[in-house]
């Protein structure tokens, strides 16, 4: 048994999409104990720390495969039928013959002396010997994350057409208004063997209006609630956590955090809690850390160390010292509530507000949510603190069982996928070697 996964998160800097991947690792491995397990990345030495025996795929080779030009540059020479005729070509090519044009790219880039000349071939190859191909849990099916989603459809869309199983787990979806996107996931989606979404709302009004049976989805939660329900400790904690997310697709900048600093600090002053930093993104062009940072500032003198908080169980662990968390990040909030821990999520973008209503709804009474677009957000946003931390004893046990709830059933959908793909993929397999046979049997046995 092979599997390749394409998560649409290839640097492993996020530790909400990291906990994901190793849950889907996990599970995909206690259903196949003898599978290998291969992953589309640009961060192999990361993937390697988070998920032992995972192989690297090269992203790169993905996007070289997908997107190489035959004649390269030169065909902008050409009469535009011709160019058209050469793209058809290409695309039949690229379906029909791939191991032979991923060899051919490869040797196009070798002549031109790029190190990563044999990316593309290793790509194809990946995805040729799979038994099974899996997009673990992420939120890039999105207008925030066009560029990444597309390459998660590419691959998908690549494996249907080599006759492969393909499934989503754990996805979350929307809002989407990008024609190109919604065409793809259109032509993609309803092929799928399975897929799960982390929530109902938005996912699966988008969902329905792609024509994608009902059968074959199911709601599951997020991946990564296993791994921190797993973390929680027997008793509440005695921090707020703290996590903004400072992003064009967050709608949160600077006078954002002029508005959540003093409001933080109100509300932890008159409780007498410490604020603890919580994290998520350690990308360098969108850090969580320095974001906290800036709010944590002028509290106390005590170093914020989100330098160290880079794995999914720091992460985690660090949440567990909280009675509340106040976040503008998705999974920081997952971490708390799968810990029996509130949230106050904080919103400015129509992206998070579907986000954070759809765990609300799996998580009831326990994840509140305050529009930095109100009249007066701070306000808000410090009586939304006081309830948490009121609330957050009385919210405990039903938060826990909530997400034992989801873990059930996220569990019983990779049991399912296991079931659906041990009955498609004999069949695939029957399929293709009659193909073989008959197209290709009397010129093999010399008729």
């Amino acid at each position: 048994m092979h599997i390749l996964i394409d998560s649409g998160s290839y640097h492993c800097l996020n530790v909400g999409d990291v906990a994901m991947l190793q849950i889907g690792v996990e599970r995909l491995r206690s259903l196949w104990p003898d599978a290998s397990i291969a992953a589309v990345t640009n961060a192999p030495e990361t993937l390697a720390r988070h998920c032992a025996g995972v192989q690297p795929v090269p992203l790169v080779g993905r996007v070289v495969f997908l997107s190489d030009r035959l004649f390269g540059r030169a065909d902008q020479f050409f009469p535009r039928a011709i160019r058209e005729t050469l793209g058809r070509v290409q695309e039949h090519v690229r379906r029909d013959w791939p191991s032979g044009l991923g060899a051919l790219i490869a040797a196009k880039r070798a002549l031109t002396l790029r190190q990563d000349f044999a990316a593309p071939r290793a790509y194809v190859n990946a995805v040729k010997r799979a038994d099974l191909v899996v997009g673990t849990g992420a939120g890039v099916f999105a207008d925030a994350f066009v560029e990444n989603a597309m390459g998660v459809l590419a691959t998908l869309e690549f494996a249907q057409k080599q006759h492969v199983p393909t499934a989503l787990m754990a996805h979350g979806m929307g809002p989407v208004s990008d024609a190109a996107l919604k065409r793809h996931m259109a032509r993609v989606l309803p092929r799928l063997t399975l897929m799960t979404l982390r929530e109902h709302r938005e996912s699966m009004r988008l969902i329905k209006s792609l024509g994608m049976a009902r059968d074959h989805v199911a709601v599951t939660g997020d991946d990564a609630i296993e791994l921190a329900n797993r973390r929680a400790r027997p008793q509440l904690g005695d921090a707020i956590g703290v996590n903004v997310r400072v992003a064009a697709y967050a709608g949160v900048g600077g006078s954002a955090i002029d508005v959540i600093r003093p409001a933080v600090h109100r509300a932890a002053g008159l409780l007498a809690a410490p604020l603890v930093p919580v994290p998520i993104a350690h990308h360098p062009n969108c850090h969580d850390g320095i974001a906290i940072q800036s709010v944590l500032a002028g509290y106390s003198n005590a170093p914020v160390p989100f330098m160290e908080l880079n794995t999914p169980a720091k992460a985690i662990d660090q949440v567990s010292r909280c009675r509340i968390v106040v976040t503008g990040s998705y999974h920081a909030a997952v971490f708390a509530l799968a810990q029996g821990i509130p949230a106050v999520a904080l919103t400015a973008t129509p992206y998070y507000a579907n986000k954070f209503s759809g765990l609300a709804e799996l998580f009831p009474g326990g994840c509140e949510m305050v529009a930095l677009s109100d009249s007066d957000p701070a306000i808000a946003l410090e009586s939304a603190i006081g309830r948490a931390w009121a609330n957050a004893p009385l919210l405990r046990e039903p938060l826990l069982r909530a997400a034992r709830g989801q873990i059930d059933t996220a569990r019983a959908a990779y049991r399912r996928l296991a079931s659906l793909v041990s009955v498609v993929r004999p069949a695939v397999l029957a399929d293709a070697a009659r193909h073989v046979e008959s197209e290709y049997g009397r010129s093999a046995t010399g008729a």
